[in-house]
């Protein structure tokens, strides 16, 4: 369920690369990310400006400011939420922008942060407005329920505001500015919408709601109301749920601090012991991933305690490998898959399965083409029918409509004896069209089930890929793990 924000940079790209990209808040750069970039501040807004330059685009607006929220507790594993900004940067700016991702993990609720240059690296200047905002929303949405996540619609357009208005509510004269002043309080301990105009209304505030257009405030002592939507956008009724809904994401600041799953430490000989436990339960394809997990932890966690002692930033590729082998341990245990040659049996026959269906999802295809032809033949029949019953009824006028309507009149009749060919009559109709819907839902089930079969023979192959991989040896950071000649990892 995340919630989308975009800010202009006029003049501190440089100080928003630094607070995006601090150790404190990404696990000392772990989740880090630069497109077209380096993932330093500093390099990379050198790198920005150079581009800038080259375009002499130096001047106006430096940058902009993406950040993506997630409700707190809605992703408890950093590496997803990463992922999900990667391709939600992806999708918005592909290759061409240079731009930093980072996940903080600082507050309560996960949340992504993007900064691109405003200059693209073929010298255009990226347009931000309503419609940029709305099409990075729409983009994370749909990333998002690939994810099976909640989404919440964004649509609102801000009211613009005049110089008299502004200089007043800086003053702090302004009777709006005293409005949306109560309405922000009061929304601020409203549990529901029904719990805000309760509330509103005790603090003497006549409202019209639910049944009109637009939302109406008035205050005590008005001779008038006010439309939330004059307010400005964050203050229509649909709005205002939308921002009590929102208070859930705690987006401005969260008390509650991130605690990250990986401990600095790990004990070598405890994770051993874990692993020869499972030597006995399972077969010897868990052993392995258990092992190498045990192995490549103790490296990672010898080079954590490295990087601590001398100050420098800590390597999390064996953290990832180690994410990535538990995964493959799971799927091993639950398919019940313990040699190389059970590897090789399951992927003998998922390969079949797929190619049985897909001779089956050939032959729905050619049903559901010479049905859809038969379709088309009996919507034309459909169609002109009433022209040729006209003229048949027809006596005098029967030449005037046979020049009128000649060409539907053939084409009425080209369908009547193809229909008449295939042997099929009007009671027919109904049942074509319900084949045609069936088969097209027959093709549908069948992709499923041969994108779950991709799916699982991608997993297999990258169980075979990691137990190659085993034979020759990890790298973890800089640690090379490798076999020597009488089979000893050093």
């Amino acid at each position: 369920m995340p919630y989308v924000k975009q800010i202009t940079i006029r003049s501190t790209l440089n100080r928003s690369l630094k607070y995006i990209v601090n150790d404190k808040k990404t696990d000392y750069g772990c989740f880090v990310t630069g497109v077209n970039c380096a993932t330093s501040d500093k390099l990379a807004y050198k790198q920005m400006l150079a581009n800038k330059k080259r375009f002499k685009k130096e001047s106006g607006t430096l940058g902009f400011h993406f950040i993506q929220s997630f409700k707190e507790n809605e992703i408890s594993d950093p590496y997803k939420a990463h992922e999900i900004g990667l391709k939600w940067a992806d999708k918005m700016f592909g290759d061409k922008y240079q731009f930093i991702i980072s996940t903080h993990l600082d507050k309560g609720h996960v949340h992504n942060h993007v900064i691109i240059n405003s200059v693209s690296l073929e010298g255009k200047k990226f347009n931000a407005c309503k419609k940029s905002l709305q099409e990075a929303r729409d983009f994370s949405d749909e990333i998002s329920k690939e994810y099976d996540l909640n989404i919440i619609p964004y649509n609102k357009e801000s009211v613009p505001k005049s110089y008299k208005e502004w200089n007043e509510e800086k003053r702090g004269n302004s009777w709006k500015a005293h409005i949306k002043s109560d309405i922000d309080t009061v929304l601020d301990s409203s549990k529901s919408f029904e719990d805000f105009v309760s509330k509103m209304q005790q603090l003497g505030y006549t409202m019209k709601q639910g049944h009109v257009k637009y939302m109406t405030f008035k205050a005590p002592g008005m001779e008038r109301s006010v439309r939330g939507k004059t307010l400005g956008p964050n203050y229509t009724e649909d709005r205002i749920k939308e921002r009590i809904q929102l208070k859930q994401f705690n987006f401005v600041e969260s008390k509650r601090k991130y605690r990250y799953r990986f401990k600095t430490k790990t004990s070598r000989s405890h994770l051993i012991d874990v692993a020869r436990s499972y030597r006995y339960k399972r077969g010897s394809l868990a052993v392995n991933l258990m092992l190498s997990i045990a192995l490549i932890r103790a490296i990672a966690s010898r080079n954590a305690a490295e990087s601590k002692r001398r100050n420098t930033r800590r390597d999390f590729s064996g953290e990832i490998e180690i994410a990535k082998l538990s995964n493959q341990l799971q799927y091993i245990t639950e398919h019940n898959l313990k040699s190389k040659a059970d590897l090789k049996l399951a992927t003998q026959k998922i390969e079949l399965q797929m190619q049985q269906v897909n001779a089956v999802m050939v032959e729905a295809s050619e049903m559901v083409h010479k049905i859809g032809l038969v379709n088309q033949t009996i919507e034309t029949y459909n169609k002109y029918k009433p022209i040729f019953e006209e003229y048949q009824a027809a006596t005098i006028k029967k030449m005037i409509i046979k020049k009128k309507y000649g060409p539907e009149l053939d084409t009425f009749e080209k369908a009547f004896n193809q229909l008449k060919k295939l042997g099929i009559q009007e009671k027919d109709f109904s049942s074509y069209v319900q084949r045609e819907a069936s088969y097209e839902l027959k093709i549908k089930q069948l992709t499923d089930r041969l994108n779950a079969s991709r799916m699982e023979l991608y997993k297999i192959k990258d169980i075979e890929a990691t137990l190659d991989r085993r034979d020759r040896g990890y790298i973890v950071g800089k640690k090379h793990i490798k076999k020597n000649e009488r089979g000893k990892i050093h």
